[in-house]
């Protein structure tokens, strides 16, 4: 009876014994359980990318993401699209991906009824990766509906950064033509008999002008300035942004009087060709420094009202100017791609413990690309010695925590004495593959 005492006596002793072979220096380090490691997922924060007016989600194909398939080596999480309410991807299954496209129902239909479809794809998204953020790239009105998500879940949004791209936040003169053709079917449909047919004949005409959008589309009629009538956008613009993330405006800039003679076949040339015959804007308002549709004070939402009205919320924006003009910006710069990604890791805290018999420095870190980040460590001394710890870039863990997703490197000190008894001057330096570099001190 008095046998599982005995073993347990036994069993204690050896560890007793275990722990007194090993120097005070290591016995004492906490031992270390390394959470589960993300190996599905490259990145803490996927990349949904949003879609603009009368386009489909292949306006990301291509050259639109490269750099984030090819350069970086990303995977693609599907083309996700709202059906009764659910989320269905391109890819079965769905699962974990590194970046996701969003294609809007109906591609011409109201900035609120897109942002809350993107509010239903982000949660998707979250639930099937286990991140707590998402990082946002809205192309034109996409970043609209990107706006009218945040300003919805302003205490209890998903997102890390938005990249607004070409982006009308103030509007664009061209929607002016809701105001037109919602003017002309009025009288075409009255019964006054001398306008009604002149309205009509006129209506007409523009209707011989439309293409994929109709002019008379809530999309359209969101996207009017307000100088022109438009209320949503003036709405939209007061509202209380988060300011918990950074806002990035992609600016399209060209002087359109130098670029016109380049512009004078394609997309660009009809749609100015539309306005000035339909819309009577005028050379001035076509013409005004921007990328063709949208002008560069409309592409900065540092502009809108609750940016303005308090310089102080300023400091969460920030602007990237690119030399295209609104349909090109996708296919003609890696730089939008760049941007979404581009920022200095975060250090998160650092710890040694114990492996089995071994010291380790534990680095926790947040980047958005953690497998392209390296590590550094300088270890010094009191007596002076100095060496220096290099960790491959590739050895960076992503791992999820209960505070969300984060990276970790793992470094053996071995090359510390273990009989040591000073203190050793760890200084800790993390680069991320855009060349920033974060640095801390610890102390073992």
């Amino acid at each position: 009876m008095f046998r599982p005492v005995f073993l347990c006596i036994v069993l204690c002793g050896m560890m007793l014994g275990a722990c007194a072979s090993l120097p005070m220096r290591i016995s004492s380090l906490r031992p270390y359980t390394p959470p589960a490691a993300v190996t599905t997922m490259k990145v803490p924060y996927p990349i949904l990318l949003l879609h603009g007016l009368g386009q489909k989600a292949d306006v990301w194909d291509g050259a639109a993401t490269r750099y984030f398939s090819k350069d970086l080596g990303l995977s693609f999480g599907g083309v996700l699209r709202v059906v009764n309410g659910a989320v269905e991807s391109s890819i079965p299954g769905g699962g974990d991906g590194d970046f996701y496209v969003v294609s809007f129902r109906n591609p011409h239909d109201s900035v609120g009824a897109w942002g809350r479809e993107l509010e239903t794809c982000i949660d998707h998204v979250l639930a099937h990766t286990g991140a707590d953020r998402v990082i946002l790239i809205g192309y034109s009105m996409g970043g609209l509906a990107a706006r009218s998500y945040l300003t919805k879940r302003y205490s209890d949004h998903h997102v890390k950064r938005l990249i607004t791209v070409g982006t009308p936040h103030l509007g664009s003169p061209f929607a002016r033509v809701w105001t037109w053709k919602s003017m002309m079917k009025t009288c075409a449909d009255s019964s006054n008999v001398v306008l009604s047919p002149i309205c009509r004949a006129a209506l007409a005409t523009l209707q011989g002008t439309e293409g994929d959008v109709p002019y008379d589309a809530p999309a359209v009629r969101d996207l009017r300035r307000p100088e022109d009538g438009g209320v949503y956008l003036r709405r939209l613009g007061k509202l209380a942004h988060p300011m918990d993330i950074e806002y990035v405006s992609v600016i399209g800039e060209l002087d359109m009087f130098a670029e016109a003679r380049k512009l004078s076949e394609g997309w660009i040339q009809d749609i100015l060709r539309r306005a000035i015959g339909a819309v009577g804007s005028g050379l001035p308002a076509l013409f005004e420094t921007g990328d063709g549709v949208v002008s560069a004070r409309s592409q900065d939402i540092m502009n809108i009202e609750y940016f303005t009205v308090d310089p102080v919320r300023r400091r969460a924006t920030r602007t990237v100017n690119v030399g295209s003009v609104h349909v090109e910006h996708l296919r003609q710069s890696f730089e939008i791609q760049r941007v979404a990604l581009d920022e200095k890791a975060e250090y998160k805290g650092s710890e040694v413990c114990r492996i089995g018999d071994r010291p380790f420095l534990v680095v926790s870190f947040t980047d958005h690309i953690p497998s392209l980040c390296a590590l550094r460590i300088d270890l010094t001394t009191d007596a002076g010695e100095r060496t220096i710890l290099n960790a491959d870039a590739s050895t960076a863990v992503l791992v999820r925590t209960p505070s969300g997703m984060e990276s970790r490197f793992i470094v053996p000190l071995d090359t510390v004495p273990s009989a040591l008894t000073s203190t050793t001057h760890l200084r800790i330096a993390i680069t991320n593959t855009f060349g920033h570099v974060v640095t801390a001190t610890k102390d073992w």
